[in-house]
């Protein structure tokens, strides 16, 4: 409520957490078993006091992990964009530890990886695996799939159709081929 913020105390007479309420008890005077005197008193509950803390806390708390839920879903919806996928892929590929060449700084093939060969199923594993192992762990294995796998198949899949397509010489393919080859093997 807005009254906890504003430091208003809260109220005595609450429907659902009453603090205080009338006790009816009665007193026998000693020696007189039939006098007896009847009282009505105000009592405090205390169970109702621990309950009213402990139900403002978990309020907090719902409001806290809630808000981060909500938080952390926005940042999932803008991960799945294919800008960011391509941005992670783009980055693990250009690390430190791996030379650019002309095969792997080709933002088509690199966009073609990601969105035709990876998906979005491949990229959130890989960003699982970078959320939970290391950045240099994810970028070992985008950068083998990448060159081991993606690249010998697009290369095979190009060689293919330059054959079929412009009937170039058997030894001119495979010169190519085995140039292809030694680049990604």
């Amino acid at each position: 409520d807005i009254y906890i913020y504003v430091g208003i105390h809260w109220d005595t007479e609450s429907r659902l957490f009453p603090k205080t309420t009338l006790c009816d008890f009665t007193i026998r005077e000693f020696g007189h078993p039939k006098r007896s005197h009847d009282y009505t008193v105000p009592c405090v509950l205390k169970l109702n006091l621990f309950h009213e803390q402990m139900f403002t806390f978990l309020y907090f708390w719902y409001a806290i992990v809630i808000s981060l839920n909500i938080g952390d879903f926005f940042l999932w919806l803008y991960a799945i964009t294919p800008q960011y996928r391509l941005n992670f892929i783009r980055k693990r590929l250009h690390s430190k530890k791996y030379p650019l060449t002309k095969e792997i700084n080709d933002q088509s093939k690199i966009i073609t990886f990601t969105n035709d060969y990876l998906e979005s199923d491949g990229f959130f594993i890989l960003s699982l695996i970078k959320e939970n192992t290391s950045d240099y762990v994810a970028a070992k294995i985008v950068h083998r799939l990448y060159t081991k796998k993606f690249l010998k198949r697009y290369f095979n899949q190009t060689i293919a159709t330059a054959i079929y397509n412009n009937n170039h010489s058997k030894k001119d393919n495979d010169s190519k081929r085995h140039h292809l080859c030694s680049l990604i093997c």
